[in-house]
């Protein structure tokens, strides 16, 4: 089944780089190419190295289970603040389309991480530990919402004052970005950790 699933998405993969390609949309076509070895790379790594799929046990049917819980609800969001940002023009210079492209890319990154997340360094991982990686990922899931929030705000202010609006300007350009930085080094530290914790686990066994 799994063998299927990538086959239909490698020629659908191919069909829609063909056809961007043919209207010279360099950066989606760059995006699909990234998305397709992000989303498929144990898959490809299995059959480049072996010849054959990897194995889907009770295991890696719960770390994907999980990888694509996490990566859809990152995407639900981080889709609902680019439809703000957009709604209000902050991406004035920049095109369309390298945005969607880096937001596939970034939900590639992500779908890798939370199954790598799952795999290797949860089962390592202290009860302390995890309460304090929850804690980061939804700080972070906070100060994103209110970054694109006070953009928002700022631009809605501004306009009824008539004069730029500071605190809204102060919140979502310097406050939120910085807690939303912490967030992601704590993340980035607990999950370095656990995955050290991981490897060294292996190598004892």
């Amino acid at each position: 089944m799994a063998r299927w699933i990538l086959i239909v998405y490698s020629v659908i993969s191919l069909l829609a780089l063909m056809l961007m390609l043919s209207r010279e949309n360099l950066y989606v076509v760059i995006a699909l190419a990234a998305g397709f070895l992000l989303l498929g790379h144990r898959e490809l790594w299995s059959l480049v190295r072996y010849g054959r799929m990897p194995v889907i046990d009770e295991r890696v049917q719960n770390n994907l289970t999980g990888a694509m819980r996490i990566t859809g609800v990152f995407f639900f969001i981080l889709s609902i603040v680019l439809i703000l940002l957009f709604r209000f023009n902050v991406f004035k210079n920049t095109p369309k389309e390298l945005i969607i492209s880096g937001q596939l890319v970034i939900v590639g990154f992500v779908y890798v991480v939370s199954y790598y997340y799952y795999d290797r360094v949860q089962p390592y991982l202290a009860g302390r530990a995890l309460r304090w990686l929850k804690i980061c990922l939804i700080t972070a899931g906070l100060c994103l919402s209110t970054i694109a929030l006070a953009i928002v705000l700022h631009n809605m202010v501004s306009r009824w004052l008539g004069f730029e609006d500071a605190f809204f300007f102060v919140l979502g350009l310097l406050v939120a970005p910085s807690v939303l930085a912490l967030s992601l080094l704590g993340c980035l530290a607990i999950y370095i950790k656990g995955l050290c914790s991981g490897l060294r686990e292996v190598e004892q066994s």
